[in-house]
């Protein structure tokens, strides 16, 4: 996903023995009660959050030639080197695949941002309808680790009671916050999308602050402070910013204490679940635990906390980086199916999401190479572009 991806890091490669399905249950075939209603407001519900949901509505853009689409955001994360490789004869032309297929955003990881390279790669992309936005772990960036040995107390405070620089912070202690605060607005800079959403994500499944002030506020609660922070700090460079509420791993459930600021989306990324079968295969069981139900439920929760209008779905369905256990030297091939897509777009759109983007790391000349053109990127571009709501 990830920063560790970048850095070729292996440490969360016990995640990828995806695929492990308990099976259909005997029974009702549901390992909750009342799935088939989950995504279903109530007339309560619905007046209840109908303020909240407001935020954030967007207006269709005449020159869109997309604009009738269901997914107004129909993206990809992928790597510098999978979608720039101008001599290699295995290349994939992703600004083409965009133009022909309807793909309108792209966040790209590792170019030199400084360079003509890049910057002459997103006005081509420009050309043909992409918008840029770069989606990252940013939290060592934003509270250096060097800050420890003189403020420690800008640090986590672990289940021991000791203060650690590993991850993220204390968001309880206002010099971390200040620090966050004026970091954001030197990143937004360097990091600024095109289309006004910012992705400053916390450390990959880095632990919480446990101190007193901080100990009752769960991981989610925890990461919207610092969000809360990060986008009053990205208003002042642009005022149309949206900041991204990773929905991810031990921050996938809802927030329960703090409420987040206005123009806070959120980004769902329900990484421990299986691809093997749809999301509507609620009893089906991914990784740590994660049943199907688990995560739709987490979704329907969030969505009562963030606008729906501007939620996003960050997924891994063509994500060869976890299929391959991120080691690029051992390239395995992409479980695309194509049924489980289709109708995960189907459940997706139920809960009224119309934002999505999915990862394809790794999906470059090294994997045409090794196994042929990966046809499942047209797959994934043009059922976005396709997908109609019943």
């Amino acid at each position: 996903m990830i920063i560790k991806r970048i850095l070729t890091v292996l440490s969360l490669a016990l995640v990828c023995s995806i695929g492990n399905s308990c099976g259909e249950p005997a029974g009702n075939g549901s390992a909750i009660s009342g799935w088939e209603k989950m995504g279903e407001k109530t007339e309560e519900e619905e007046e209840e959050n109908q303020g909240q949901n407001n935020q954030g509505q967007e207006t269709t853009d005449p020159e869109d030639p997309y604009a009738d689409c269901w997914f107004k955001t129909r993206g990809i994360v992928a790597g510098w080197g999978d979608v720039y490789a101008p001599y290699s004869s295995y290349k994939i032309d992703y600004l083409e695949i965009a133009k022909e297929h309807g793909l309108n955003t792209f966040s790209i990881y590792g170019p030199d941002r400084s360079s003509q390279i890049w910057k002459d790669y997103m006005a081509e992309g420009a050309k043909v309808g992409v918008k840029f936005e770069f989606q990252e772990h940013m939290m060592s960036f934003l509270l250096p680790r060097n800050l420890f040995s003189t403020h420690p107390e800008y640090f986590r405070m672990n289940k021991s009671g000791v203060r650690v620089e590993d991850a993220n912070g204390c968001p309880s202690s206002e010099g971390a916050l200040e620090q966050v605060y004026l970091n954001a607005k030197r990143l937004g800079e360097s990091y600024k999308p095109t289309n006004h959403r910012y992705y400053f994500w916390l450390d990959d499944g880095g632990d919480i602050c446990y101190c007193p002030k901080c100990k009752d506020y769960s991981a989610s609660d925890q990461a919207l402070i610092f969000e809360n922070t990060i986008i009053k700090a990205l208003k002042e460079l642009d005022p149309d910013a949206l900041l991204a509420h990773l929905a991810y791993n031990n921050t996938t459930n809802a927030p329960k204490k703090v409420e987040p600021a206005e123009d806070i989306f959120l980004e769902f990324a329900p990484f421990h679940r299986d691809w093997s079968h749809p999301l509507s295969e609620t009893w089906t069981e991914g990784n740590s635990g994660w049943t199907h139900a688990k995560y739709l439920k987490a979704l329907q929760e969030n969505l009562k906390v963030f606008p729906k209008e501007t939620a996003q779905v960050l997924e891994y369905w063509m994500d060869d980086s976890l299929f391959s256990g991120w080691n690029q030297s051992n390239l395995k091939p992409v479980p695309w199916n194509s049924k489980v897509f289709l109708d995960d777009l189907k459940t997706y759109a139920k809960y009224g999401i119309r934002h999505i983007t999915c990862y394809c790391a790794y999906v470059g000349p090294g994997y045409v190479q090794k196994f042929g053109f990966p046809d499942f990127l047209i797959e994934y571009a043009d059922g976005l572009r396709d997908f109609r709501k019943e």
